[in-house]
């Protein structure tokens, strides 16, 4: 089942066209990674399926209904944490429950319940900068799950961290969104990442943003030195090139 659909979407800035005619669909459930070298678009593509940004023309479908230019219908994790720093963890993560009218003290409940989950719950009242870079990224996941939402945009939400956290933040991710059901799109330049976390990989390229190919990925574990994976990884990087 078809839950976000992306038809036809073009976008320019300054008669500079960024993206032309991409379509893009996620299935219930699933975990979608987008793949291209910077600048081809992928930012761009996520501010319009998150309803932050009209196209020039195409439409976004959120379980067959349009919602093309309609925010707080899509969950959007950005590359930076956005945690503010004079509000605790406890507060920055209750802040999407805040914004939706949410009884305060439900709210903090709420934030803490997902904070346990995320092993989060003994720094429910620090602050983020005494925080470590993984830390960080789980409050600010936490928080986005936290929209209610049922689709997730995650950019880059890996690059900051060093390799070794980065490696156990990915294999945590994808136990959580699995785990939880979502529906998850992230964006990646990592092309270990995209075959480690994806069930499918779409691949951004050419002068002006378009898919250029979408590729299914069934591993059964993370062993990148795997023959399957080495073949899986040099088709792709040929795509990208």
């Amino acid at each position: 089942m078809t839950v976000l659909e992306g038809r036809l979407l073009t976008k320019s800035y300054d008669n500079t066209k960024i993206i032309e005619d991409i379509c893009i669909d996620v299935k219930k459930g699933e975990m979608v990674s987008l793949l291209g070298v910077s600048g081809v678009g992928k930012t761009t593509l996520f501010n319009i399926l998150s309803g932050l940004e009209c196209p020039d023309s195409g439409d976004v479908f959120l379980n067959g209904e349009c919602i093309t230019g309609k925010s707080g219908k899509i969950g959007y994790m950005q590359q930076s944490d956005l945690l503010l720093p004079f509000k605790t963890v406890a507060e920055n993560v209750m802040i999407p429950l805040v914004l939706k009218g949410c009884d305060k003290k439900e709210a903090k409940e709420r934030a803490l319940a997902i904070l346990e989950e995320f092993s989060l719950k003994d720094c429910a009242n620090m602050y983020p900068s005494k925080l470590s870079g993984g830390m960080r990224q789980r409050a600010a996941l936490a928080r986005t799950f936290l929209t209610g939402c049922e689709v997730l945009l995650l950019d880059e939400p890996f690059s900051a961290l060093d390799a070794l956290t980065r490696s156990k933040m990915q294999q945590w991710f994808k136990g959580v969104i699995k785990s939880k059901g979502a529906s998850t799109v992230f964006i990646t330049h990592d092309v270990d990442e995209a075959i480690l976390l994806s069930d499918r990989i779409y691949i951004l390229g050419g002068n002006v943003g378009r898919i250029e190919s979408v590729t299914k990925v069934s591993l059964d574990n993370w062993d990148n030195t795997s023959e399957e994976f080495i073949k899986l990884k040099k088709q792709i990087l040929e795509k990208v090139k």
